[in-house]
């Protein structure tokens, strides 16, 4: 009964595996490439659901879109609504499928033949032989594959969180750009005022003949230069907040309400300075490429697995013509010698080097960037201290100005002159303050410090 049950299996096996195999297949559906730009829902607005958020700083943050955004609810809606952000996302995905793929074991090979005896023949019966065959190569280097892939997932979600933190820097250095054009606009806009409310007295006066014309005609060059300005400033303001709208996935010259510039903090950039030590375990880019060069660590382990002779076992089970039935097994070993074994070792070892100099490079990079944003706000913070010095000086020089204007004991040029000093200290105050909260979110960054600081 069991020799029957052989040509049976001969008949309806391949069948049966072929069944088995449609069973395990996935199907295929097209997914069409979209034709309009799928900005967010201008009614609906961008998304503002923080928990999510991998940044705890952020995660915890209230967005309320319809009251000024500070400069930590700008970086949590660019987390969450950069759609740069989204495709980086997926990357994580192919990733995480890569690894799926490494940790599958190899699949046995069934074979089936089946010789019928045709003419004159001696043959008795009809041959068949089974065979069931498995490489184990790929088990020799499963152990090596899995942890290459497991690494390589790590270092790519590390690589996606730093562009996040890379993100919420870039939405904070808009907000600043947006909100320092915003000061310096208001500085301008009221030496406007008082240049173009001058300006008509002076013209008044020259119709009248009580004044010569040459004064007016000062004062409308001087409200040129300023109204020049801020068409400048316009410019500049648009071109950022078209950047903070694309990063907001919104469609550009959705304008958001914004607070003011953040205070500095200098105990905040005392503790920014005392991470400089722990670099290699606060920043995502260096930890990811740590979690790459593990990776890579098992690759050339792997390499090294794979110059080793690889091992494939067959089970088979057969019969000749002549009703002889056998059963055996056979072993086959494939010699690495000419399949460029060594080459592929020289290449995983050469990446592997390249690697470790990358982020050798890298971390002398993080560490002069973050001496620099430290000399560079010290700086910022001594000219901060001589401006806010001379400042009541100007001021009390430019009123005494121009009091002494309208009682004609000095010339408008000199009131012009004063009134310049005072709006140029005020700028370059305005400035000064702009290029703090700069380089406060550039330390930030650079040291995992502020919003990007985890629980403690």
């Amino acid at each position: 009964m069991k020799s029957m049950n052989v040509p049976r299996l001969l008949r309806r096996g391949p069948a049966l595996a072929l069944c088995a195999t449609l069973a395990a297949c996935a199907t295929y559906a097209p997914k069409p490439l979209p034709n309009n730009v799928a900005w967010h829902d201008s009614a609906a607005g961008p998304r503002v659901t923080t928990r999510d958020i991998a940044l705890p700083a952020l995660a915890a943050q209230q967005i309320d879109l319809h009251a000024p955004l500070d400069i930590r609810a700008v970086a949590a809606l660019a987390v969450l609504n950069d759609p740069r952000l989204v495709a980086a996302r997926d990357q994580a995905g192919v990733a995480r499928a890569q690894a799926f793929a490494a940790g599958l074991l190899p699949a046995p090979k069934l074979s089936a033949e089946r010789d019928i005896p045709q003419g004159q023949s001696d043959a008795t019966t009809t041959a068949y032989n089974l065979g069931l065959s498995l490489d184990l190569d790929q088990l020799i280097t499963r152990g090596a594959s899995v942890a290459a892939a497991r690494e390589h997932v790590r270092a790519v979600d590390l690589g996606i969180l730093w562009q996040e933190w890379q993100t919420a820097s870039a939405a904070e250095l808009d907000y600043i750009a947006l909100v320092g054009l915003r000061e310096r606009d208001r500085l301008l806009e009221m030496q406007r005022q008082a240049i173009a409310a001058r300006l008509g007295r002076e013209r008044a006066a020259a119709a009248a003949g009580i004044a010569p014309r040459t004064t007016a005609d000062a004062d409308l060059i001087e409200l040129n230069a300023v109204q020049h300005l801020l068409a400048t400033d316009a410019r500049q303001r648009a071109a950022k907040q078209g950047q903070l709208d694309a990063m907001l996935g919104l469609p550009p010259g959705q304008a958001l309400r914004l607070a003011g510039l953040p205070r500095f903090d200098a105990a905040a950039v005392r503790e920014a300075a005392g991470s400089l030590d722990r670099l290699p375990e606060i920043r995502p880019d260096l930890m990811a490429l740590r979690a790459g060069y593990a990776s890579q660590e098992q690759t050339l382990r792997k390499a090294v697995l794979s110059q080793f002779p690889s091992v494939g076992v067959t089970l088979s089970r057969a019969r000749d013509t002549s009703n002889v039935h056998t059963l055996g097994f056979a072993v086959d070993f494939s010699l690495p010698i000419l399949n460029g074994s060594p080459g592929k070792i020289a290449v995983a070892r050469a990446t592997r080097r390249a690697l470790y100099d990358t982020y050798r490079v890298r971390l002398q990079q993080a560490h002069a960037e973050v001496a620099q944003a430290l000399a560079d706000l010290a700086i910022l913070q001594q000219e901060r201290s001589s401006l806010q010095a001379a400042l009541p000086a100007l001021q009390s020089a430019s009123q005494a100005a121009d009091a002494a204007l309208r009682s004609g004991e000095i010339t408008l040029p000199q009131a012009q002159r004063q009134a310049q000093a005072l709006l140029d200290q005020q700028l370059a105050l305005q400035a000064n303050a702009q290029q703090i909260a700069e380089r406060t979110v550039a330390l930030q960054l650079l040291t995992g410090s502020g919003i990007f600081a985890a629980k403690g």
